[in-house]
């Protein structure tokens, strides 16, 4: 089946598919912080004033999910936090220097 990615389980889903699910995942993850503190903010530095931008990140990212064969992360709440744009550079450059080193 062209242009599917496995899952751990060996369950194939489309690009568009992965989308949809990315999509609802970080309306929820961006909604249970909103209801649980009652502002969105960086889960790294705290920022969440005017001017801060903040973004939804993976950890691991939706790339290296996909070529682990482990996709269902893209969508995993778990795997993604809000973070503040600063923050998330940082983490995908450590990332970065981090997979360049293998």
């Amino acid at each position: 089946m062209a242009n599917t990615y496995s899952t751990s389980t060996g369950q194939r889903v489309t690009q568009s598919q992965i989308e949809s699910r990315i999509r609802v995942a970080k309306e929820n993850v961006i909604q249970a912080q909103l209801d649980e503190h009652g502002y969105n903010f960086c889960v790294e530095c705290g920022r969440n004033g005017n001017g801060t931008r903040l973004d939804m990140s993976h950890n691991i990212s939706i790339k290296s999910a996909k070529e682990q064969g482990k996709t269902e992360l893209c969508w995993d709440e778990e795997n993604i936090k809000v973070r503040c744009r600063s923050c998330h550079e940082k983490l995908d450059r450590l990332i970065l220097q981090f997979n360049n080193r293998s």
